[in-house]
């Protein structure tokens, strides 16, 4: 694993697994339309407090008449709904068992159906997202929810032309739907602002931006005081390199909602790309002394730190987030990131482990660990903490991937070549255009001595890491060069396998990498 000190992870979940795991800061995107996540829940201090009383008293009520009746189909409904509401994966996993009582006593329940495929959308499980939205529209073909849940979980499984598609199936169906008994006011209302915000995200993933930008001022004239369309539009001009245009675009959905974690996060990202991380201070000062406990803000302060790489200061504000919220599970990976890219392991170690005291189902933590025990060659822990991992969650796919490829080169694990054939073989099938993960079945493959299987695979990998390379502007991998051009020269195709390995050296000038000396002397043989 490589870790880059590019400042804080805010997300602190890795995207990408062995060779070119990263804990950084994340670009600004586009922002999928999404049921709540533990991100994204940071409104006003006033909504937070109603919401969190609101909540508890909820969740008294619903415990006592499950004490009743433990069976209760309205009252798991409801908890469901609750725990949904956290947004947090733990109280998705733990809503998504409710619903599955409720359905395996009523299958065709309509919001059963619902809520279970925005609980798995939520979790990022688009096949079972899709599958049970599916199930809904099938049994209820008028049902417009379903129908906006389908072209959501197109777009989050990347597939914008679809989206587009159902999107403006949507919305001309709703321009001849008119409230009734089925269709309050209020719901179509929120139907039509998220299905032009889906379709505007997907047309921007498109490269349409025109389109993108008009199917977002429609959204804008139809919900005009939600901040959710500004930031879109903001994210929007972004892309289009209008900076000017996208800070008045965070300050409009600032206006509506004075501490919008996304407006100010937004708006805090692009100041500290524009070098200017003093106006990025000051800004956020100002909601700061407004709300001075809210712990949200501080941990956006720890972002600006990142930016300016100082690590006092953003240890103390994101110390300063769990003195106000011990449970902002964010800031401890935060935390984590931060000890990663300070050459602190131990200390990083220790605050993804304080996760798991707080939610020990975190998968990620598990990951986390496993990636840092991996970095610095403790193989065994390292294998223990991606099976702890998978044991939570099965579909940790960096984790799997990761096993895989351990249980390959590591041979002192005794790891299984067939048992990694399977990791890496589900992992691509989930997502099958990343490149760390092609290759590493590639790879896997070419250790069991299945090198025709072993080049398709490592040709795709050297592929999409180009193409990744090209769009961000930066060098290509040699490490995949070098795996393909070893599975060449294995499979007895001297010439390419020449080519691969002189790329690998090639590109080792620029980002050198472990097995430079092992390609040179391949190289030497051919």
């Amino acid at each position: 694993h490589r870790f880059e000190d590019h400042g804080i992870a805010m997300s602190a979940y890795p995207h990408f697994a062995r060779v070119e795991a990263k804990v950084l800061g994340q670009p600004q995107r586009l922002r999928t339309v999404r049921p709540e996540n533990p991100c994204n829940f940071h409104r006003s201090p006033s909504v937070i407090g109603s919401k969190a009383t609101y909540q508890k008293g909820a969740m008294a009520q619903i415990d006592e008449a499950l004490k009743k009746d433990a069976q209760d189909r309205n009252a798991l409904l409801l908890r469901s709904r609750v725990r949904s509401a956290n947004g947090q994966a733990e109280d998705l996993k733990a809503a998504i068992k409710d619903l599955e009582e409720v359905l395996r006593q009523e299958p065709d329940s309509r919001p059963g159906l619902y809520f279970m495929a925005q609980a798995n959308y939520s979790l990022g499980l688009m096949d079972q997202a899709r599958a049970f939205a599916g199930d809904l529209e099938r049994k209820y073909p008028e049902y417009l929810p379903a129908k906006l849940m389908q072209l959501q979980v197109n777009l989050a499984s990347g597939d914008p032309k679809a989206a587009v598609r159902l999107a403006t199936e949507l919305i001309d169906k709703l321009s001849k739907t008119g409230p009734d008994r089925e269709n309050s006011p209020q719901m179509l209302a929120e139907i039509r602002l998220k299905a032009y915000l889906t379709r505007g995200t997907a047309q921007a993933q498109l490269g349409n931006t025109a389109a993108a930008r008009q199917d977002f001022i429609a959204a804008r004239e139809a919900s005009p005081n939600n901040p959710e369309v500004f930031i879109n539009l903001a994210t929007l001009a972004r892309t289009e390199k209008k900076n000017e245009e996208a800070a008045a675009f965070y300050e409009n959905a600032l206006a509506l909602d004075s501490a919008n974690a996304q407006a100010l996060g937004g708006l805090i990202d692009l100041y500290a790309r524009q070098g200017d991380t003093a106006k990025a201070h000051a800004r956020l000062d100002q909601v700061l002394n407004a709300y001075p406990n809210l712990a949200s803000l501080h941990f956006l302060k720890a972002q600006i730190y990142g930016y300016e790489k100082n690590t006092q200061g953003a240890e103390a504000s994101l110390r300063k987030t769990l003195e106000l919220d011990p449970n902002y599970v964010a800031a401890y990976s935060a935390l984590g990131a931060l000890f990663v890219n300070t050459r602190q392991e131990d200390r990083a170690i220790a605050e993804y482990k304080k996760i798991l005291e707080r939610r020990p189902d975190n998968a990620t933590a598990y990951t986390l660990i496993g990636m840092l025990e991996d970095a610095r060659k403790n193989y065994p822990a390292a294998v223990d903490n991606y099976k702890l991992a998978l044991e939570k969650d099965p579909n940790s796919l960096i984790a799997a991937n990761n096993l895989a490829w351990l249980y390959a080169v590591q041979k002192e694990l005794n790891g299984s070549l067939d048992e990694a054939v399977r990791l890496a073989q589900g992992v691509v099938q989930k997502s099958p255009n990343i490149a760390g993960f092609v290759d590493t079945l590639g790879w896997v493959y070419y250790q069991k001595g299945l090198h025709t299987a072993a080049v398709d695979q490592l040709r795709k990998a050297v592929s999409l890491d180009a193409a990744a390379a090209k769009t961000a502007n930066v060098s290509a991998s040699p490490n995949y060069h070098y795996h393909l051009g070893m599975a060449l020269k294995a499979k007895g195709d001297g010439p390419a396998a020449k080519r691969e390995l002189e790329s690998a050296l090639a590109l080792a000038a620029k980002a050198p990498f472990a097995d430079a000396e092992t390609a040179r002397k391949a190289l030497s043989e051919l």
